[in-house]
C-alpha cells in the first residue's frame, strides 16, 4: 500500500488534510501568477527619449575620443602589467562617462554608445585608442 505523509491509512481524515494543503498551495501559486500577469499587462512603458542629431553624435564621439587617452593612462597606473584589467577599467570609465553624458543631454545611453561607435568607424583608432579586446589571461597574482 502506498502511503503519503499525513495519510493514516484508516479513516481518510488525515488524507483529506493533505489534499486541502495541496489545494491551498496551488491556489496561492495561481494567485501569484494572476497578480504577476495583471501587473505585466497594466505596466506603462516610458515614451522613447530624445535622439542625438547627426552633428551632436559627431561632437559626442569626438569628446569620447578626447577622453580616452586619460582613461588609458589612469588604468595603466591602476593595473600595471595587466592589459585585460586595464581594458576593463577603460571601459568602466567610458561607461560612466557615457551615462553622465546621456543624462546631461537627456538622451538614451545607447545613443551615446552609438555615437562613440560611429566615431571609431569614421576615425580608425590610433594609439592609444583601440577597438579590440585584450586576450584574457590568468593574472600573475591573486589578492
Amino acid at each position: 500500500m502506498d502511503r503519503r505523509p499525513g495519510d493514516s491509512g484508516g479513516d481518510g481524515a488525515a488524507g483529506l488534510g493533505w489534499t486541502r494543503a495541496r489545494a491551498a498551495g496551488w491556489a496561492g501559486f495561481a494567485l501569484c501568477v494572476c497578480i504577476a500577469v495583471t501587473r505585466a499587462l497594466t505596466a506603462h512603458t516610458p515614451p522613447p527619449g530624445a535622439r542625438l542629431s547627426e552633428a551632436q553624435r559627431a561632437v559626442v564621439g569626438r569628446a569620447a575620443a578626447a577622453e580616452e587617452p586619460r582613461w588609458r593612462t589612469d588604468s595603466l597606473h591602476r593595473f600595471p602589467g595587466d592589459s585585460w584589467s586595464q581594458d576593463d577599467d577603460v571601459h568602466a570609465s567610458e561607461r560612466s562617462w557615457a551615462v553622465g553624458e546621456a543624462r546631461r543631454r537627456g538622451v538614451d545611453v545607447g545613443d551615446v554608445f552609438r555615437a562613440i561607435d560611429g566615431d571609431l568607424r569614421a576615425h580608425p583608432p590610433a594609439t592609444p585608442r583601440k577597438a579590440n579586446a585584450s586576450p584574457s589571461k590568468p593574472r600573475p597574482f591573486y589578492d
